[in-house]
Parts: structure tokens; C-alpha cells; sequence
């Protein structure tokens, strides 16, 4: 696995809960606006990526990170999505993150149920850490995991959607 600083997977979890907070309460057929953390000299800059479509805003979003790739900000853009996974589509949240060392940004995925689902907004398992487009296992991303778990506690609103988990 390739070298992650702490601060990015950090940050990374705190994007994560962002974005958990703001489709938790979502009314069916909306998705997330893209969103983008940029941390300079330990100052985070939030910017939405609003667009006439998803695959617009998402697309924008990444081109808006390759160009802060060139900075060495350390960053992490979410976007709302769909996985295929045991044959069948679930809805999920993405982070894709990067900070200085790294060679290509990684990605942390979290399932989620949305709110305009008959039993309400809930996660479901834990965060998936993608490296390559390779899922990492729980015990080889250990760590990092660890470390994006302490950015998913930093953010005071959505901690408690995964601690309040059964």
C-alpha cells in the first residue's frame, strides 16, 4: 500500500461525515452536490460543485483537484453514487483524497441507505479504503482506517450517525 500522510486520511474522514450529514436527511431523487476540502497551512476551504447534472458536477470537481494536485494542498472531493456490489446496485458516498507523497489519490467508500427509503437514512457497514482501484482488506488498511474513523469523529454533526449505528 502506498505511503498515506495522517493529515489527508484525516481529512478524507472528515469530508466523509460531511457528506454523510448532508444526504442524511435528503428527499428521494436528490443527491449530494459534489463537494471539495482543500487544507492549506492547516486552513480548510469547503467548495460545492453545482452543475445542470451529477456526471457534470462530479467531472468538474476532479478536474478542480488535478489542478490543486500542482499546489501540494492536501485534499478530498465526495460525490454521491452507485456501486455495484453482490450483484446489485447500493448507493454510496466516495471520497477520493490525496496529500503530499502520495503517487495517486486513494478513495474511502461508505454504503449508504437513504432517507426516502422506508426504513430511513442509515450507514451500512464500514468505510471500504480503495487503492488503485483495488478494495484494501480491513486488516491491510488498518491504519488508515483508524485515521479516517478520527476525521469522521472530528465533525460534530455527523459523528453520531456512526456511533448511533446498531
Amino acid at each position: 500500500m502506498s505511503s498515506i500522510p495522517e493529515v489527508s486520511a484525516i481529512l478524507a474522514g472528515f469530508v466523509l461525515a460531511h457528506a454523510v450529514w448532508s444526504v442524511s436527511d435528503l428527499p428521494e431523487g436528490e443527491l449530494l452536490v459534489p463537494l471539495a476540502m482543500v487544507e492549506v497551512s492547516g486552513e480548510r476551504h469547503l467548495q460545492r460543485f453545482e452543475a445542470a447534472t451529477q456526471e457534470q458536477a462530479i467531472a468538474a470537481g476532479k478536474a478542480a483537484m488535478q489542478r490543486v494536485l500542482s499546489t501540494g494542498a492536501v485534499w478530498a472531493f465526495a460525490r454521491d453514487g452507485r456501486f455495484s456490489r453482490d450483484g446489485r446496485s447500493v448507493d454510496v458516498i466516495s471520497v477520493d483524497f490525496w496529500g503530499k507523497g502520495m503517487t495517486e489519490p486513494a478513495t474511502v467508500v461508505q454504503e449508504y441507505q437513504p432517507a426516502a427509503h422506508p426504513g430511513g437514512f442509515r450507514l451500512l457497514g464500514e468505510p471500504l479504503l480503495v487503492i488503485d482501484g483495488v478494495a484494501q482488506s480491513p486488516a491491510t488498511a488498518r491504519v488508515v482506517l483508524a485515521q479516517i474513523r478520527s476525521g469522521i469523529q472530528s465533525h460534530s454533526k455527523a459523528s453520531a450517525l456512526w456511533n448511533s449505528r446498531p
